[in-house]
């Protein structure tokens, strides 16, 4: 599908100016964060504004907060506290046999099937901006606080069975898992490199001065795998090992055969556009040329806009020259990695490395689906 840009919506509707925008980014991806975020935190548009750019990028119905303080406790506990936070999604409404259910990312639909496995209810997706949905989620652990003294302190433990459709949901990051791990500094970045998002944005000259967490090295890489405890602290401590080689890149998973935007790292990716973006492998592309052969594709890019689109996630300036790399477990294909440097070839990487971190994060993603049916059949 061809990405619609968030800041590019914005721009269209007039809510938003370039300068603005720019600002907004830069601490994006300063703070690693989401850009609406950082949109609302300047003042630069208001709840409604943001609300209704998400609505139209995502193409779901937009639910305000209002909704969402206005829900019954009891629609609101029909997905557990913990699970609603792992998954940062709240129910709001009940129709019959259908849950209509706020979300950041509503096109997930790994995320949409395990709340319809947990809840037994038919669901309709709404997204939702991301400081409402912690505002609710505030206002449902608050109740689930009430309701554990009312039973005396008796916690009750929520599991759903995991198989490897399950496994890939929309999971919190575990980023406080990598942060004491020993990170090797990154090469200083070429000050000469332009980047800019949106056209007409004024371009970062100087990436160097964004500050990130770290890089992993092979060591750090292992410990983060070993002490992650779900699929986005996995994927996070694949991107901060990958950001030793590669300038800007993205992950993708893959469910039943599509490949949905993930998560990103470095400047020029942003993480709603990305989420936003969906790719069916049984249509002709670079990511099923690599799902079906097994290899990675390092180099130019293929002609054809499908191709184009896929590497449209990297932000401007286009890529023309990518490193795309399958990660696997066993013969299944569960995500890729894809990045690149603007302005150089990715021919002459490590490439080994980098397919021997994706081989090792699946098997963390391996170990994490053994924990948890460990844990089920234990009752932990």
């Amino acid at each position: 599908m061809i990405m619609k840009k968030l800041g590019e919506i914005l721009l269209e509707k007039g809510v938003t100016s370039v300068g603005e925008l720019h600002t907004a980014l830069e601490a994006c991806h300063r703070h690693r964060s989401r850009l609406g975020t950082q949109l609302l935190r300047f003042g630069f548009v208001t709840e409604k504004q943001l609300l209704g750019a998400l609505a139209e990028q995502t193409g779901r119905p937009p639910v305000p907060r209002e909704s969402l303080e206005a829900a019954a406790v009891d629609v609101m506990g029909l997905l557990p506290i913990k699970i609603a936070q792992r998954l940062h999604a709240v129910p709001f409404a009940k129709f019959h046999r259908t849950l209509q259910v706020a979300l950041i990312n509503p096109r997930d639909d790994a995320v949409i099937e395990e709340i319809r496995m947990v809840t037994g209810l038919d669901i309709d997706p709404f997204v939702v901006t991301e400081a409402a949905l912690e505002a609710a989620l505030m206002r449902l652990g608050a109740g689930n606080f009430e309701a554990f003294e009312a039973n005396g302190g008796s916690e009750s433990t929520d599991t759903v069975d995991c198989d490897w459709e399950n496994l890939w949901n929309g999971a919190l990051p575990t980023v406080g898992d990598l942060m004491g791990l020993p990170r090797r500094a990154g090469d200083e970045q070429d000050p000469g490199v332009m980047y800019a998002t949106y056209p007409g944005l004024a371009p970062v000259v100087d990436p160097s001065a964004v500050s990130t967490p770290g890089f992993l090295d092979e060591a750090g890489l292992k410990k983060a795998l070993c002490a992650a405890e779900s699929r986005d602290g996995i994927g996070e401590a694949l991107l901060l090992y990958a950001a030793r080689f590669l300038t800007r890149i993205c992950l993708f998973s893959v469910y039943k055969e599509t490949a949905h935007g993930w998560l990103v790292e470095g400047m020029g990716p942003v993480l709603e556009d990305v989420q936003s973006f969906a790719i069916d492998l049984k249509l002709p592309s670079i990511m099923s040329t690599v799902s079906a052969s097994g290899h990675p594709h390092e180099g130019p890019i293929p002609p054809g806009e499908l191709n184009k689109s896929v590497v449209a996630c990297l932000g401007d300036p286009l890529s023309h020259d990518v490193l795309l790399v399958p990660v696997r477990v066993q013969d299944r294909m569960v995500a890729f990695l894809m990045g690149d440097i603007p302005g150089q070839s990715t021919i002459g990487l490590p490439v080994r490395d980098i397919i021997e971190a994706a081989n090792v994060t699946g098997m963390a993603l391996e170990m994490i689906i053994l924990r948890r049916k460990i844990g089920k059949a234990l009752g932990v």
